[in-house]
């Protein structure tokens, strides 16, 4: 045989392995993105770690306390949100997907965005809404793309979220020109702040307040795919990112809330539970050393992911509301 031959029919199966392989990769990568970053139907337990969820059952009288003040909150909660003028507001992201939020107006200057986390919605953050609107706060509670009414087939986990945010700053701004405006995001809501607090913000934005955010996309996705899925982050996560980037605008590996951190100079309050098992503490760790700005940090002992308010609501409040007033410009309160 012609030894031309011979070298086209070599190349022609690299050239079908290399084919073969990138299809693998696609397809395995696909999976992998409509599973951790595609729009939920539901919320999917299974995508919680086992440690996370088993821990109300494992720790019976810490979850009974939880219970009772999330009651009581609520409560609370309902009867100030009453006297406040309830909007609906829309906007269009940067790339066009048709964004919701609820906004609860009252008379002032201050503004709180509160940002929700992974397969939540505005519902969720409205835990929050009491220990604001007490100050005189504004609130607008944004759907996060591929959540709620928002538009969006994926998640950015934070990072296609910080641009949003950046439109619903423009937005307040549009009504109220001399606003003074705090980010306040739990979970991934936290990293969506924290990475919105890297980019060109209006001096508008006074501070940011994180609790259990994560310092990466890739570190979280990592961490999970071994505590959830016992499976090596290589080279899974590396498809997923690839396939990301083709499919839902972002790789994971671009999206840090450690490098913006590190671009801000704005205020930041970290929090975060000592027995989180779903973000891990170490993360609160390294958000907090990236930080360029004034900081602060509350480390809420014996609360796990999401519940720092709820196991101490009146540490957390203070600990938010002393920080924040640094910032602001004090104000009458307007609702008691």
């Amino acid at each position: 045989m012609d030894i031309w031959m011979i070298l086209l029919i070599v190349a022609a199966g690299v050239a079908a392995l290399f084919l073969l392989g990138i299809g693998i990769t696609f397809v395995v990568g696909m999976f992998f993105v409509r599973l951790a970053v595609g729009r939920k139907k539901a919320w999917d337990n299974s995508l919680i770690p086992r440690a996370e969820r088993e821990q109300p059952k494992k720790y019976p009288q810490r979850q009974k306390i939880i219970d009772q003040n999330e009651v009581r909150i609520r409560a609370e909660n309902r009867q100030l949100l009453a006297k406040a003028q309830e909007e609906d507001w829309q906007v269009n992201a940067e790339d066009g997907v048709s964004l919701v939020a609820k906004a609860y107006r009252q008379d002032g200057r201050r503004w709180v965005i509160l940002v929700h986390g992974y397969m939540c919605t505005w519902r969720d953050m409205m835990d929050y809404s009491g220990m604001y609107l007490k100050e005189g706060f504004s609130l607008l509670v944004p759907d996060q793309r591929a959540h709620g009414r928002s538009g969006g087939k994926y998640t950015g986990m934070g990072w296609l979220e910080r641009r949003d945010m950046v439109c619903w700053i423009r937005e307040i701004l549009q009504q109220n020109p001399q606003a003074e405006i705090v980010l306040h995001g739990v979970s991934m809501g936290a990293a969506t702040v924290m990475m919105t607090a890297g980019e060109a913000l209006p001096d508008n934005v006074k501070a940011v307040v994180e609790d259990c955010g994560y310092a990466s996309v890739e570190r979280i996705f990592r961490d999970e795919l071994k505590t959830i899925f016992r499976l090596p982050a290589f080279p899974l996560l590396h498809q997923a990112s690839w396939v990301a980037k083709l499919v839902a605008g972002y790789d994971f590996r671009e999206a840090s809330s450690v490098e913006q951190l590190k671009k801000t100079k704005l205020p930041v309050l970290f929090i975060h539970g000592s027995m989180d098992a779903f973000v891990q503490p170490y993360m609160q760790d390294l958000c907090f050393a990236a930080a360029a700005g004034e900081k602060e940090y509350l480390r809420v002992e014996d609360a796990s992911h999401t519940q720092a308010y709820a196991r101490q609501p009146e540490e957390y409040r203070e600990k938010v509301l002393g920080f924040v007033e640094k910032y602001l410009t004090p104000e009458k309160v307007a609702v008691t």
